[in-house]
């Protein structure tokens, strides 16, 4: 449920700013932790506050909520809310926003060979939702974050898709 905004991407653009494009570096930090940190989780911190209008249910709210409490490092990154500030302009700025959104999205473009993931986003997702409920749903959150980047990388997943 809390994927519904990023489902619905096509429709809201205000999803694909502020939703997907953060968690496809999010779900890099597994295997990238040095970008991770800097435009992954720091972004999403931010980005899970901005999709707070999108969630369509508190519980996967909460999880999108939660897991970035308990990744953005309690540093504020300047790099990782300027990729999103940049992402939000890239309509009205490209050239001058490209070198923040292919920064953030570095990591994303590593993830394109990963696309079988459709039923396990779902399930992910369900078991993020009760993040609060069972703290082991952590482990959840993390696959799904990935899971969701992976999902939607056709959209946006690199700096050769911004170009175009």
């Amino acid at each position: 449920m809390s994927q519904f905004s990023a489902g619905c991407l096509i429709f809201f653009p205000a999803g694909l700013i502020f939703g997907w494009m953060s968690q496809f570096s999010a779900g890099c930090l597994i295997f990238f932790p040095a970008a991770g940190l800097i435009f992954g989780w720091m972004s999403h911190f931010f980005s899970s506050w901005f999709n707070f209008r999108l969630d369509v249910s508190i519980f996967g709210w909460m999880s999108h909520f939660m897991s970035s409490w308990f990744n953005f490092r309690l540093v504020v990154s300047f790099f990782g809310w300027m990729s999103q500030f940049s992402a939000g302009c890239l309509i009205f700025f490209p050239a001058a926003s490209l070198i923040f959104v292919w920064m953030s999205q570095f990591s994303a473009g590593c993830l394109i060979f990963q696309l079988a993931v459709s039923f396990f986003v779902q399930l992910f997702e369900f078991s993020a939702g009760c993040l609060i409920l069972c703290p082991a749903g952590l482990i959840f959150v993390f696959l799904s974050h990935f899971s969701a980047g992976c999902l939607n990388f056709r959209l946006d997943v690199s700096f050769f898709s911004q170009l175009v």
